[in-house]
């Protein structure tokens, strides 16, 4: 019986359609909160969506499920710019991109308490624009008609949905809530990441997200991201209060729950806590992507890389178009050391996906693991020629220049990858970026400047390994040792 449940469970995960969730944009005029509650309401629904299987004895999650966080942050590795509705093209390079089957995307206008949403379900075969009416105030009936609509369309069952419908929650509380969504969707979710956005604009969030509770206390959501906001500027106690408190009152698990806690674990530096929630949660909703994907990521970040090539090896299964799972499941094996069979499943992917930037880089990242700078250098080249000025093509380049002794060349890259990353971006590459600019810096002789880009690639969050290069460079010895430096050197064991 074991052995039976195994295999219709496998069965049910390869037939199991992957639908990516896109924020719709406003027309002129209209607020841009309205296409984040729709675009979050949608993710919820579809991932709390689930049947009992009285053959199996078990829940069945009909569908993978990519959140918007997830596809802006796919959308922002290939320079699609989303404040904008995508174009037919665009929105295939995003959806390949993804792995996904689907994206649920559109475009809205208001007319007083009104909205006129125009959404569409962009997939292989060309698909008709749906167009719904609704209230402000009852955005809980729209996120229904479409959960249903999705259901429909991927041929999923659509059997049972009513009996679990999303509580409708007050627009006192619903409006607040996506505008400090809108706020942290600038401030990345990876733990090594340190504030970026200024400290007000984080706690502007925070008093966003109180009044969402205050206006719906059961307003589960509102509490898991107000718990995150807190961990963010280190706020424990309101972190571990909020998060209880969304757990507490939640009548159905909400998966995004999980990340909050491993966000808050990760950030007290309990790194293995938090992949238990994670662990866990995967599991019992096998829809979850972004929590798989985290899952992999954070045992990457403990070195546990094996553990991490398990992870992406089952993201792959269950999305196997996705080339995203593929290079990071590469990434995983570079680090075991076996970069000749990394970089041959990279070139594969490249070689399948020829104009993903992302896929790009990922190759002359394996290229640079195995030391192999000049195949690098010309695998970004051709990626700056698909996305001139990438910040993620820019950093790798200076740093191949700082590699190959040519620290002009490394400064002008660095400076530039700074100036494209800008200071909204939370991720571990605006760290790296600065890492590169304070290494040039510190090689022409420009100190001060040097010590104050690695106080931010600190303050950004980098850890030990993307100082490697700057702690064995010989040319440092005295830079390395002084005390305005913000990386001294480990000491030897």
């Amino acid at each position: 019986m074991g052995l039976l449940l195994t295999l219709l469970l496998a069965a049910a995960d390869a037939t199991r359609p992957t639908v990516a969730i896109l924020p719709p944009t406003p027309e002129q005029g209209a607020d841009t909160w309205i296409g984040m509650a729709v675009a979050d309401n949608i993710n919820t629904r579809l991932l709390f969506h689930s049947r009992f299987d009285p053959k199996t004895v078990t829940r069945y999650y009909p569908l993978n499920v990519m959140g918007w966080r997830q596809t802006l942050s796919a959308a922002r590795a290939e320079g699609l710019d989303t404040s904008k509705e995508l174009s037919t093209k665009e929105l295939g390079v995003l959806r390949r991109q993804l792995g996904a089957d689907y994206i649920v995307c559109g475009a809205y206008k208001t007319e007083g308490k009104k909205v006129f949403l125009a959404w569409d379900f962009a997939g292989d075969k060309p698909s008709k624009e749906q167009r719904v009416s609704f209230d402000l105030t009852d955005f809980a009936s729209l996120t229904e008609k479409i959960a249903t609509q999705v259901l429909t369309i991927t041929g999923q069952s659509t059997k049972g949905i009513e009996s679990h419908q999303m509580t409708q929650t007050p627009i006192a509380a619903l409006k607040p809530y996506a505008e400090a969504l809108e706020i942290l969707s600038h401030q990345s979710l990876d733990p090594r990441a340190q504030l970026v956005l200024p400290k007000p604009e984080i706690e502007r969030a925070i008093r966003l997200l109180s009044a969402a509770t205050d206006a719906d206390e059961n307003f589960v959501r509102g509490w898991v991201a107000k718990g995150v906001a807190a961990a963010m500027i280190y706020d424990t106690e309101q972190a571990e209060a909020s998060l209880v408190r969304a757990m507490t009152t939640a009548g159905e698990f909400d998966p995004e729950t999980s990340l909050g806690i491993y966000y808050l674990y990760a950030r007290q530096g309990d790194v293995d806590k938090g992949i238990k929630v994670l662990e866990d949660t995967t599991t019992t909703h096998l829809g979850f992507l972004h929590g798989l994907g985290y899952l992999g990521l954070a045992y990457e970040r403990v070195h546990q890389n094996h553990e991490a090539l398990r992870i992406f090896a089952l993201y792959e299964q269950r999305v196997p178009k996705s080339p995203w799972a593929r290079v990071r499941r590469a990434e995983a094996l570079s680090h075991t050391g076996n970069h000749v069979q990394a970089i041959a499943e990279t070139e594969a992917v490249v070689k399948e996906f020829p104009l993903s930037v992302m896929a790009i880089t990922a190759l002359a990242s394996r290229q640079i693991d195995a030391e192999k700078y000049d195949e690098a250098k010309l695998s970004l080249e051709r990626g700056l020629k698909l996305a001139p000025n990438h910040p993620a093509l820019l950093t790798r380049l200076s740093y191949i220049a700082l590699e190959q002794d040519k620290p002009e060349a490394a400064l002008k890259l660095a400076e530039d990858a700074v100036k494209a990353l800008g200071d909204g971006r939370g991720e571990p590459l605006a760290g790296y970026a600065h890492v590169n600019l304070g290494h040039a810096l510190a090689l022409i002789g420009r100190t001060d400047e040097a010590f104050a880009a690695l106080q931010k690639a600190k303050t950004l969050g980098v850890d030990s390994e993307p100082l490697i290069m700057l702690w064995r460079d010989p040319r440092l010895k005295d830079f390395l040792m002084d005390p305005h430096n913000p990386f001294p050197p480990r000491p030897q064991s």
